[in-house]
């Protein structure tokens, strides 16, 4: 077994993190430098390779770096769209970044003694979700909600009114044709602000 760090250009750890639940990846994201890494424990080459080339899929166009210590020998490579795109020499790059990332390899320090941990266990995939989200689209969802809320309002304001207006008081179906009207105008709010989120 071995110990395997990923070093990716997230430079916020949530938003690393959230990507990982989100992608069924489990391990533990810290800080490194200006970098982001998530620690993977007691995992083969083989599970680091294959977390690394995934956790690559989600960097877009940047490269990550694996970094995968077994029986004193480290491998090391740079990743990009899910392959392996070269095999890079482990002391070099470790030099060119923070110690933490020796003291994680050969597990001098832990990944929970890091400051700024994050296990993945920690996040749920809702809040992955929200955390991946863009301002504009937690607003589209704001909005949305809110749409939601009060369509629920007026469709039990319309079955009240309904339910009470069949025993033929007349204020009572005013009050039912009330709340459809505003049913309607709610739903249509919320298929109008969902469709221009989609696009955003």
């Amino acid at each position: 077994m071995s110990t395997t760090v990923v070093v990716t250009p997230f430079g916020v750890a949530e938003q690393l993190a959230a990507a990982c639940v989100l992608s069924n990846i489990k391990g533990t994201i810290v800080p490194i430098g200006d970098f982001t890494g998530i620690v993977l424990a007691d995992t083969d080459v083989q599970a680091g390779n294959e977390a690394a080339a995934a956790i690559s899929k989600l960097s877009g166009k940047h490269e990550v770096l694996l970094l995968a210590r077994s029986e004193e020998q480290i491998d090391a490579g740079h990743f990009r769209h899910g392959a392996r795109e070269s095999d890079v020499p482990a002391g070099l790059a470790l030099k060119n970044l923070p110690d933490v990332l020796e003291q994680l390899l050969l597990e001098i320090k832990s990944a929970d003694e890091v400051e700024g941990n994050i296990p993945t266990s920690s996040m749920t995939k809702l809040q992955a979700s929200a955390a991946t989200m863009s301002p504009g689209r937690a607003a589209v969802a704001r909005t949305a909600l809110l749409w939601i809320v009060v369509a629920v309002l007026a469709g039990l304001i319309t079955a009240f009114g309904i339910t009470i207006g069949i025993t033929g008081n007349t204020m009572a179906w005013v009050v039912a044709v009330f709340g459809a009207i505003v049913l309607g105008f709610s739903l249509w709010r919320i298929y109008s602000v969902l469709t221009k989120g989609a696009k955003q």
